[in-house]
């Protein structure tokens, strides 16, 4: 059986099942180009499947993209995603982790974050497409149309927000805390003058499945009952702890 656009359980040798999930440039929890030094998310599932003999194919595209091709079904799902982000996928009961999301500002600026989120004429950066938090993406949604939200796309947004703020070109960007200290690290950024004004608190995400997919409730079983497992548990906690600078 041979794997198309319309096939999405491919069998290879010794009948190995085949994943096919779509992610985007979230190191280092999602991270292609940088295999297993940067793509932590991808590894531990990866070896999680291996055990019942399905093999992980991950594909990187810009998250708007990602999430269209899971809706559309060209791919099997997200590799990550929070149940705003895709709504109409099939998501695993239990989390695969939690992410954090911090935000940050110029040091010349006064504001904090508090809830409820309140940013008066203050513009806010943020990546097209992203599930946050619902505080914030309920602020997105209502001011995606004005001035007061300034929305990249592509693998090089985050990079391109914390430029824009450190030139000042926007006030505040919010990013998950483990993602953006990535950035920083891997691309010998400069973050003298940049400030964290504010967590919200940790939130958890998710791995997420077409519904249409054949087996899809063979594979939610086999992935809620592996992301309980203790053991599992700690070492996803010592994959990520790799990348808390």
């Amino acid at each position: 059986m041979t794997l198309t656009a319309c096939s999405f359980i491919a069998y290879a040798n010794d009948n190995q099942k085949q994943l096919t999930l779509a992610t985007t440039q979230w190191c280092p929890y999602t991270c292609v180009s940088q295999g297993d030094k940067g793509n932590l998310i991808g590894k531990y599932l990866s070896d999680i499947l291996a055990k019942h003999n399905i093999h992980l194919s991950v594909q990187s595209y810009p998250w708007a993209r990602a999430v269209r091709l899971a809706e559309n079904k060209t791919v099997d799902g997200l590799l990550t995603a929070t149940h705003a982000e895709a709504p109409n996928l099939s998501f695993t009961e239990h989390p695969i982790a939690n992410f954090q999301v911090c935000f940050y500002s110029h040091q010349a600026s006064h504001w904090r974050y508090q809830s409820p989120l309140r940013l008066d004429n203050l513009t806010l950066g943020v990546i097209k497409g992203y599930g946050y938090q619902k505080e914030i993406d309920d602020y997105v949604s209502f001011n995606q149309s004005s001035e007061k939200i300034i929305s990249l796309s592509g693998d090089q947004g985050l990079l391109r927000l914390i430029a824009m703020l450190k030139k000042q070109r926007v006030d505040v960007i919010v990013a998950d805390k483990l993602v953006l200290n990535w950035q920083a690290k891997s691309n010998r950024l400069d973050l003298t003058g940049i400030r964290n004004v504010g967590c919200t608190a940790a939130q958890p995400f998710y791995l997420a499945l077409n519904s249409d997919l054949p087996e899809l409730h063979t594979f939610l079983n086999i992935l809620n009952n592996e992301f309980v497992l203790p053991e599992n548990q700690k070492k996803l906690e010592k994959l990520i702890e790799q990348y808390s600078f």
